[in-house]
């Protein structure tokens, strides 16, 4: 089975990026036998003559071999593979495009696992039978609950089954309440099928499923519903979590999960993938038709209206494509046939000519058997040397994701105009007319481009002639820069697992403010000065500053300053921080406030709380209201973009507690993980330099949901799903959550995904455990009713007194720790909190 779905998947995926580097691994040649790959260190080892050839050949059964390694454990780092002879990072970087494998952390080094989901994410019944009783439902919205009663065993089975599929369309929640809001725009839908579709493709099982099913297009419906059988098998658990799916209820569930997909429109009678829209069909018209129109009269050509007015209205009707500021053009030559066509999006800002200036456009290839989506330059009016100096900036300022190839290396052509359009090219991501992705990811490898090019604008706002000057800083990926972290504190002599450490790093890209707690001794002080030294931050430069807190501060003036007797303002630690941040707006500044709650937060600070809200974007830039005024400083003082704040606490007799105010504003990380005997990190320590960091690429691009829901709208549509039900089970005592917090969860689980570093579900994992949990506090059965119900969201069981979970198997293993310790403490002691020690 798994042979056929990679054979398929290289013909499509012919560049493979490490998980730990994000280094192209080109897929050069396709054998009977298998395939041959130019891997990073192949290539280093041709380039010093110490190969013949720049590839290395993987045979089928060797990638075989090393699935049954990695199924074996189900999840695998690189230590997993014992006959991978030093290629487990290709193989592991393979195996991760199937689209039932992810990437994870094991044992503080990167692995990939297999997903997994439980029975209850698979429908029980066929969709007829769930429209039945949605039907029934519809006749009473107001009911409170769908728990009729029926004396046929049969029925009783069939609604069940059918409230389960309701449930997992969003009509009924986790209780089997009624979703009003959801029926009521059911009951008004002009197309309730598309309703059902859209629903649908929200489910993670069934979006993992189309996936698998577009990689088999040439497979019977037989031999189709057999693989999805057997991925089910692999990656479905029960409900409790406890065993795999047996093969009889895969069979049944499959049958009825290709039956929904069929009835919505999502795949054909054959179950192939029905691909929606015109972009994708219009670019295949093109690729098919261009070469046979090129031997015949160019005025007036169907072909010619196909790229200069349909390609080009489509792309402007996109919802990310603002008619206002942009123009799209297309182009098949003027009087004779181009031997390289075009489509450009041109932000006007920039350019309105593709002869000047940098902008998006589709670029068809001479032999039309290839299409490049790429960010260029126009070759009329642009050197060589002008051109070089944009595209390396672009590829140096901008992170991209992997499908985005940073360099010129496409294949357009052997004309002098297909060779000068590769040499203007700055990034691109290839197609195949023989595998060309659906109209979904067409659109969203259009809506990243248009984010790439626009985030490019902002940063260099000048015009393309004017953009380099000297040669850029070096760009490191978010990988990159946490593992120069991490080997940093290591060589140190200080030990923290890598996972604290990515968690940090996203912490603050999410918002420049976070609170580290812990038991004494942890080192929670050290690894922030750590953190900050290993990219260019110390207290020698001014780009770290530690500032301990005393009992005694009741106002902000010990920390932002004060006007004395004569009338002179006198600074204060922070002030002076922000003064230079201020001065020095590329490089990243780190304020540690030590023992942040001896004295009351929100007496000190609350100034700098309520600054960090009024955040916004101003000419491209991230501005707040002011901190200081002109009347008592002289100048104004913000808080700039590039200021970093940290705070570190400890929960006893001699400090405060926070308030939901502060708590709602931060990430609270706890270190209190504590193992003594580990010393095998001090063996063989090597000295690691520190790097220069620039600001741009530790600061976060998200301030507002919009942001982010225009580049990852699946994450902010599933994670917001996962909070309302937990804010089911919040309110009772009052802790439910605002829009404040979930905005911030979301920015962190998208630069979680943009990064590549956790799973979807350690992410959210992490989210929960730092943002809601430390909301949670009191001494009534309420609150071990919250925690219980917690617990069960965090699990899918039931809590038991005095029973044993093996956690780690949970969907959120961290959380329900924390949860189980958070109860133990309740019960024992009378009264709970987040923190140890209070």
């Amino acid at each position: 089975m798994i042979l056929y779905l990679i054979k398929n998947l290289v013909k499509i995926n012919q560049i493979i990026y490490t998980l730990t580097t994000h280094k192209p691994n080109k897929i050069s040649k396709i054998e009977d036998k298998g395939i041959y790959v130019e891997t990073i260190s192949s290539k280093e080892k041709f380039e010093k003559g110490e190969k013949t050839k720049p590839t290395d050949f993987f045979p089928w059964n060797f990638i075989e071999q090393g699935w049954v390694e990695f199924i074996k454990s189900r999840i695998a780092s690189a230590d997993d593979f014992d006959k991978a002879e030093g290629r487990s990072s290709f193989l592991m970087a393979l195996f991760n495009e199937l689209p039932i494998v992810e990437q994870t952390v094991k044992n503080n080094k990167t692995a990939i696992k297999l997903k997994e989901y439980t029975t209850s994410q698979l429908p029980e019944t066929n969709l007829d039978h769930c429209l039945i009783l949605l039907n029934e439902i519809k006749e009473d919205t107001d009911s409170a609950n769908i728990n009729n009663i029926y004396k046929d065993k049969n029925i009783i089975r069939l609604k069940s089954g059918a409230r389960q599929g309701l449930k997992l369309l969003g009509f009924l929640n986790s209780t089997f309440q009624v979703n009003k809001s959801l029926i009521n725009k059911y009951n008004n839908s002009q197309n309730e099928r598309a309703l059902l579709k859209d629903q649908i493709k929200k489910q993670y099982y069934f979006k993992m499923i189309i996936q698998v099913l577009d990689l088999i297009p040439a497979l019977s419906k037989n031999e189709k519903t057999q693989y999805i059988t057997e991925i089910g098998m692999l990656t479905v658990r029960n409900s409790r979590g406890e065993n795999l799916m047996l093969k009889t209820v895969a069979e049944k569930r499959t049958r009825n999960i290709l039956q929904w997909l069929e009835q919505v429109g999502l795949v054909d009678e054959e179950w192939n993938v029905i691909v929606d829209g015109e972009l994708r069909s219009s670019l295949l018209k093109v690729m098919n038709e261009y070469l046979n129109a090129k031997n015949g009269p160019f005025a007036g050509h169907e072909l010619g209206g196909t790229i200069r007015n349909v390609i080009p209205s489509l792309l402007g009707n996109l919802y990310f494509i603002d008619k206002n500021q942009y123009t799209i053009k297309g182009s098949v030559g003027q009087g004779n046939w181009a031997s390289v066509p075009w489509v450009a999006v041109m932000n006007n800002k920039v350019t309105t000519s593709t002869q000047r200036g940098y902008y998006i456009v589709y670029l068809f290839s001479e032999d039309m058997k290839s299409l490049y989506l790429t960010i260029a330059q126009g070759v009329t009016e642009t050197s060589r040397d002008e051109m070089e100096k944009v595209s390396q900036s672009l590829r140096h300022s901008i992170s991209m994701n992997n499908r985005v190839i940073k360099g010129n290396d496409l294949n357009l052509g052997q004309s002098s105009k297909a060779k000068e359009y590769e040499l203007s090219t700055a990034a691109y991501i290839p197609y195949s007319i023989d595998h060309m992705p659906s109209e979904q990811q067409l659109i969203r490898d259009l809506e990243e481009m248009v984010g790439y090019y626009e985030e490019f604008i902002i940063i260099k706002d000048n015009p393309a002639n004017e953009l380099v000057k000297e040669p850029p800083t070096p760009y490191y990926s978010m990988s990159e820069i946490i593992d120069q972290i991490n080997t940093y504190i290591a060589s140190k002599g200080f030990y923290y697992k890598k996972e604290e450490i990515i968690n940090l790093f996203l912490s603050l890209k999410t918002k420049p403010f976070v609170i580290i707690s812990g038991i004494s001794g942890t080192g929670k002080t050290k690894v922030v000065q750590w953190f900050a030294e290993s990219i260019g931050a110390t207290e020698d430069n001014g780009q770290f500053t530690l500032i301990p807190v005393r009992p005694d501060w009741n106002d902000g003036s010990d920390l932002l300053g004060f006007v004395d007797i004569k009338g002179d303002f006198k600074e204060g630690p922070l002030t002076k921080v922000l003064n230079r941040a201020e001065e020095n707006p590329t490089l990243p500044y780190f304020v540690l406030l030590d023992e942040m709650n001896l004295a009351r937060v929100e007496y000190y600070f609350s100034d700098m709380l309520s600054v960090m809200e009024s955040r916004r974007w101003q000419d491209g830039k991230i501005v707040t209201s002011k901190l200081l005024s002109d009347e008592i400083v002289n100048k104004s003082i913000t808080l700039p973009s590039n200021v970093y704040i940290i705070g570190t606490v400890n929960m006893d007799e001699t400090t405060h507690p926070f308030s939901k105010k502060v708590l709602d504003r931060a990430n609270t990380i706890e270190f209190n993980e504590v193992n003594l005997g580990y010393l095998s990190f001090l063996h063989d320590l090597e000295v690691s330099e520190r790097i220069e960091l620039r600001n741009d690429q530790l600061t976060g691009n998200y301030l507002h949901l919009k942001d982010v829901y225009k580049v990852h709208s699946s994450i902010v549509e599933a994670a917001t799903n996962e909070l309302v039900r937990i804010n089911d089970i919040l309110k009772p005592i009052g802790a439910h959550i605002g829009y404040r917090v979930r905005d911030e969860i979301c920015f962190y689980l998208s630069y979680n995904e943009e990064g590549h570093l956790f799973s979807y579900e350690q992410a959210f994992d992490r989210c929960v455990l730092q943002k809601i949990l430390p909301r949670l506090s009191g001494s009534d059965y309420r609150v071990q009713s919250v925690l219980d119900g917690l617990y069960t969201f965090c699990t899918n069981r039931v809590y038991i007194e005095d029973g044993v979970d093996d956690l780690s198997l949970a969907k959120y293993p961290r959380c329900a720790m924390k949860i189980v310790e958070m109860r133990r403490r309740l019960v024992d002691d009378g009264f709970t909190s987040f923190w140890i020690g209070s």
